[in-house]
């Protein structure tokens, strides 16, 4: 924390500068008739005063200046020259010249002048400077230097003395610029930023342990039962004696029936915003095929003309993918179960080192010196085998004694750090090249060398970092026989990735869509569908050939449409073709940095999420599920295990609906060590922001609320045909839980792991995870628009990935169902909207317009209800000055979402606005034009400027907000 001199220890005889002129000697001086007024002085910038005194980039408002030397010149012969500036006597020993020496007094002026301000702003001088300070170069460096891992004690100290070292290397260089700092100052400037970071510390450290106890114990509680085989896929996949199933019947439904039901207003609704998304344009296709296909791959909301007659939505792929984040969760869990474990007995390594040590054991038999590493490894080769076994029955994988003979004492998924072997291409080539020209049998040099160069150039140039073989075969000239890479491990050990974390997770995401396309569609490609579409639209041109043009087109969308979907959940769709180059990582790095800076505030903006159960489950129902959390009912502890296990509100783990949202995920390899620390601070921004926790909550109620309404036979037979249980299966799912289930304070828990019939289990947990994805709006791979997925779409398109899907799945899905609670639900969602513009407005210490009209256009805005429809609007206000929208129509401005957005960041997104507020203080900065708007727009360049528990109290200090 900035320490500062008080005015009157600065009061030396100096004039400051900017105020030259002689003070009148009375007042209301009159002027000499006919001079004009000198025009009013701006007062000095408290914020820019920080910058200059607080940050390096300071120098920059004050550039070097060269000098005529002047011979014999001495600043010290005349006493009178330095009268005033005494105490900084030795700051003038190299002056050459009168100019020089007066150059010097106005640097030593201007900083004084700076101290005053700051210190006679009092709170706002401090809070200033620690902003100004925040944003230093060497402090921002320093964020992406790792802590010590461990007990709370460990990670203060360690981030204590990270912010101690940071803030001595910014003295250091603020001394060498500034004549008046004094070593003094900075030992205790040093000595603030020690405390400071500590403190922050501190504060993630009594946040951190009871979110991640909480939700680790939750969690582990309900996955220590690991090998059971409850897991969705592998449900749905069982033997299914007992009846027809709707996922079967889907194929005999007609075009009729695969038309969303709600009439007019759903037709009306799709053409309106609908129209830019795959998903909806799928489902409005002439094609019967495409429209099953479409139902099959992408997970949605649509209530269909068909679900009224009996056929039931089949499961979609992508909830089935969606399930498996149960395993990455158990990965997670474990791990962090372990570390815990291993500090406690006294273990001196970080988690990631630890980590690198339990993928190692994997790699060697599960066998490890240290027993608690060996556990974790033990514990963890449940989850790998889960994965390689339904790899191996669809034969995405070899049988276990191929995978023994590619070099692993025990399989583990081989990842390789693509970052390293590009940058020492030739040192891994030769370890490729000696191990295929070993021996008598072995290739000749040459061929090794094409063998090595090409596989090096298939692991460089792999779509998806490692496929799921995870092993390259190459064919050389004049070879008949393919040769495989099955170098053993501990020979390129320094070329794989092994923090346990890492790979399994990356392995699950990546192995899961290839297992349930395959599951689902017989083969990844969907060859076989995409025939079917392409036959059908024949069968429709020789029908009717006035149509032709019309139907060539529409066919063209829909093998687009259904394609693209395929590679989103696959991970491939629009990659580019070399992720590691400068464009696309800065971009991945800047929407990094949006999120930081930007979304502090979401979990306020989610309030209108609370709405969607009372539109989906009804008034009653919902307010019973949060009556439950309210009262701590048993029977909602009993639920979460059981949401739990069906990879329902793993959000405090996974974090995945934010980063859905903020369009952070990302199938590229993995990122440099400056873009590894984005992502730790993009972690921990994350969990600060507490949206994981928010949205758990809302998930493992709403959950609750689908599974009891399920189990109870309380939903109408169009509500569960739309979430894939038909007649037949809803009376097998009763069946089970009579035989099974139980009944706590009047909620029904199925205990499904007991059901004798999987199948079932599986149809039932996957209509749970959707309904809940639903109801809590969850982007999937059909809800935003292609575009959206190119290098430049995904930063134009961040954020709004939401508004999109809530359209979708909320708006579309919902008018299609056409029950009234959608529509007194939407009611109330637009009411939760104006109270978040009110929550915001006061936060930031703006006045609320508390008019009618006002309140219901900022409620509809912030509600989502029009999704795309009002991202337009606020677009046309912005870019006509509020002259054209829906806020000069009702007399109420533009709407208070996109009040802090210039045109650049609302019309081309905020990785755009970014770019133009970083040029803008840039400008500011050269310029010395340090004014509130390049201050404020500093703050907004701020990690966790907006988080909404920090944002008010500077939010009351804030220039741009006054």
């Amino acid at each position: 924390m900035p320490v500062y001199a008080t005015p009157e220890e600065l009061n030396n005889g100096f004039t400051p500068a900017g105020n030259v002129l002689a003070a009148p000697s009375g007042f209301d001086v009159p002027l000499p008739e006919g001079t004009n007024p000198a025009p009013q002085q701006d007062e000095p910038s408290v914020w820019g005063a920080a910058f200059r005194q607080n940050n390096l980039l300071g120098q920059m408002f004050r550039p070097a200046k060269q000098f005529e030397p002047v011979d014999g010149y001495n600043p010290y012969v005349d006493k009178n020259e330095l009268h005033g500036y005494e105490q900084w006597g030795s700051a003038f020993a190299d002056s050459r010249s009168p100019e020089e020496t007066a150059w010097l007094k106005q640097q030593i002026d201007d900083e004084n002048e700076d101290r005053r301000v700051l210190s006679e702003a009092g709170g706002e001088g401090i809070l200033a400077s620690i902003a100004a300070g925040a944003v230093d170069p060497v402090t921002v460096a320093s964020m992406f230097i790792p802590g010590a891992q461990g007990g709370a004690v460990a990670r203060i100290a360690s981030q204590a003395a990270i912010g101690a070292a940071a803030t001595a290397a910014s003295e250091v260089a603020l001394n060498n610029q500034q004549i008046t700092r004094t070593w003094g100052e900075s030992a205790s400037h040093v000595a603030a930023g020690a405390l400071m970071s500590g403190v922050f510390a501190a504060a993630g450290a009594a946040l951190s342990p009871s979110v991640r106890t909480a939700a680790t114990r939750e969690v582990a509680d309900a996955l220590d039962n690991a090998g059971i085989n409850n897991d969705i896929a592998r449900g749905i996949d069982a033997p299914h004696d007992g009846g027809s199933v709707g996922a079967m019947r889907i194929n005999d439904a007609s075009l009729d029936d695969l038309t969303l039901a709600g009439g007019r207003v759903a037709d009306t609704a799709i053409k309106a915003g609908g129209y830019m998304t795959p998903l909806t344009r799928a489902m409005a296709s002439p094609s019967r095929s495409t429209r099953i296909a479409a139902l099959e791959l992408a997970e949605n909301n649509f209530t269909l003309r068909g679900n009224e007659r009996g056929y039931a939505t089949p499961v979609a792929a992508e909830t089935r993918v969606r399930s498996w984040r149960r395993e990455e969760a158990a990965v997670v869990v474990t791990n962090k179960q372990a570390y815990a474990k291993y500090k406690s007995d006294g273990g001196d390594l970080n988690y990631t080192a630890f980590r690198e040590e339990v993928g190692d054991a994997m790699r060697n038999g599960d066998i490890h010196a240290n027993p608690v590493v060996q556990d974790a490894a033990k514990a963890l080769r449940m989850v790998v085998d889960r994965v390689k076994i339904a790899q191996q029955k669809l034969g995405l994988l070899p049988p276990d004694d191929e995978l023994k003979a590619l070099g692993q004492t025990s399989y583990f998924p081989r990842v390789y750090r693509v970052g390293k072997i590009v940058n020492e291409r030739d040192k891994f080539r030769d370890i490729l090249v000696n191990w295929w020209a070993r021996g008598a049998q072995g290739m000749s040099k040459e061929d090794a060398e094409i063998a090595a160069d090409a596989t090096i150039n298939k692991i460089v140039g792999a779509r998806i970092p490692q496929d799921f073989v995870n092993v390259f075969t190459v064919k050389v000239p004049g070879s008949s026989k393919s040769r495989t890479l099955n170098l053993p491990d501990s020979m390129m050990r320094e070329y794989l990735e092994s923090d346990a974390n890492y790979v399994l997770q990356r392995h699950i995401r990546e192995s899961a869509p290839d297992i349930e396309l395959t599951r689902t569609f017989g083969e990844r490609t969907m060859e076989k569908q995409l025939k079917n579409i392409q036959d059908e639209y024949d069968e429709l041109m020789r029908a009717t050939p006035a149509d032709q043009a019309k139907l060539a087109k529409a066919r063209e969308s829909d093998i687009r449409d259904i394609t693209a979907m395929r590679d989103r959940l696959i991970g491939t769709y629009k990659m580019p073709d070399d992720p590691g180059s400068f464009f696309v990582r800065a971009g991945r790095a800047l929407r990094n940095v949006n999120f930081v800076t930007k979304l502090g505030g979401m979990t306020v903006s989610a309030i209108p999420d609370l709405a969607r159960g009372v539109m989906v489950q009804g008034f009653g129902r919902t307010m019973k599920g949060y009556s439950a959390l309210i009262s701590r009912s048993p029977a909602l502890n009993a639920s979460k295990a059981e949401m739990d296990k069906m990879a329902v509100g793993l959000e405090t783990v996974l974090n995945t609906r934010s980063r859905l949202m903020a369009d952070l995920v990302d199938s590229s390899a993995r990122t440099n060590a400056v873009e590894a620390g984005l992502d730790r601070v993009t972690d921990v921004f994350g969990k600060l922001t507490l949206m994981g926790q928010f949205n758990d909550v809302n998930k493992a109620i709403n959950g609750m609320i689908t599974s009891d309404g399920i189990l109870a036979g309380a939903f109408p037979g169009r509500r569960l045909a739309k979430l894939g249980i038909n007649d037949n299966m809803a009376a097998r799912i009763r069946s089970e839980f009579e035989k099974h289930g139980e009944v706590i304070d009047g909620w029904h828990i199925g205990n499904f792991e007991k059901w004798d019939d999987q199948h079932v289990a599986g149809i039932f947990q996957s209509a749970v995870l959707k309904d809940t994805n639903n109801i809590i709006i969850t982007p999937g791979v059909g809800d935003t628009p292609l575009w959206a997925s190119t290098t430049i779409g995904r930063s134009i398109f961040q954020f709004r990935s939401f508004t999109t899907a809530s359209y979708n799945r909320a708006t579309i899905g919902g008018l299609s169902e056409g029950t009234a609670q959608f529509y007194y639900g939407a009611a109330f969602q637009i009411g939760l909207g104006a109270l978040t513009y009110a929550l915001k407005q006061s936060a930031n210490g703006k006045e609320v317009d508390w008019s009618p009209n006002k309140l219901v256009l900022e409620g509809v805005d912030r509600s989502g209800i029009l999704g795309p429809l009002m991202e337009y609007n606020n677009m046309a206000e912005k870019a006509s000055g509020g002259m054209v929208g829906l806020g000069a129509l009702m007399g109420t401005g533009t709407q208070s979402r996109y009040a802090s957005r210039g045109f650049i960041g609302s019309a081309l997104g905020p990785t755009f606005g970014l770019l133009d507020t970083i040029t803008d203080v840039t400008a500011g900065v050269l310029n010395g034009d340090a004014g509130d708007r390049v201050l404020h727009n500093t703050r907004t360049l701020l990690p966790g400027n907006n988080l909404f528990w920090i944002a008010p109290l500077i939010n009351q200090v804030d220039p741009g907000m006054r």
